[in-house]
């Protein structure tokens, strides 16, 4: 599997050095760097404020986020060791992924009391991340046109009735739910390249084309002139 690659900005001391010019010295920017842990600092402050990991001082909002106690386990701990990429990427591109995840919510309703009132009640794909925090690594484009790609696939085009099926599959197996997202993602990932490559091959036969007709047109001129005893050119 291949790496990523270390975070840019960083610079090799050394060489500088052997330059002898202190002043082409350029310090490794510690905020840019994921190798001590910095970049990963700050993912994780993101990460607490929108209730996707337990924050130590404020253990309500991941309960809220993921309405579940037991949900709000996730921890820095525990989500790196299930997906330590995480540790490497940019601090934007994961919280643009978890906006995805919180974003995505569907409503239904439940049957709570005797008296067999109706209540309201707010799902989101959120609830999935504990199952596989590897979702996160995901660019948010791929994420939306993943799910707009099983959307269309699975539910006619219509977000909430997907969403509550993934939701009705997370209550009897997480793991399929997860993986059924998934599918979606990396299917729509597919049809993006085949979709970019059609459209540059599209592209190349069009320029092919007016290129032929180019000199088709010049090569008609040019016998028009020789026929009229202009000579060729």
């Amino acid at each position: 599997p291949s790496a990523l690659t270390l975070a840019e900005g960083e610079c090799d001391k050394t060489d500088a050095m052997e330059n002898n010019n202190e002043a082409e010295i350029i310090e490794q920017d510690d905020d840019q760097s994921w190798e001590n842990g910095q970049v990963w600092k700050e993912t994780e402050r993101e990460l607490h404020a929108m209730g996707i990991l337990l924050d130590p001082e404020n253990e309500s909002v991941a309960r809220y986020i993921y309405g579940s106690d037991s949900f709000s386990t996730m921890t820095s701990e525990t989500i790196l060791s299930r997906a330590p990429q995480l540790l490497r990427l940019p601090t934007d591109q994961i919280t643009d992924a978890a906006d995805f995840f919180l974003s995505s919510v569907c409503n239904f309703t439940t049957t709570t009391d005797i008296d067999g009132d109706a209540t309201s009640t707010q799902w989101t794909l959120a609830t999935l991340l504990p199952v596989d925090p590897s979702l996160l690594t995901y660019c948010a484009n791929d994420l939306y046109h993943g799910f707009e790609f099983l959307t269309n696939m699975m539910a006619r085009g219509n977000p909430n009735t997907m969403l509550q099926t993934i939701r009705s599959q997370y209550y009897l197996s997480p793991i399929i739910a997860t993986q059924l997202l998934r599918v979606g993602i990396d299917s729509g990932i597919d049809e993006q390249r085949v979709s970019n490559a059609l459209g540059n091959a599209s592209k190349a036969s069009k320029n092919a084309v007016e290129g032929i007709v180019g000199d088709m047109g010049k090569s008609y001129r040019e016998w028009r002139r020789i026929k009229d005893g202009e000579g060729s050119i």
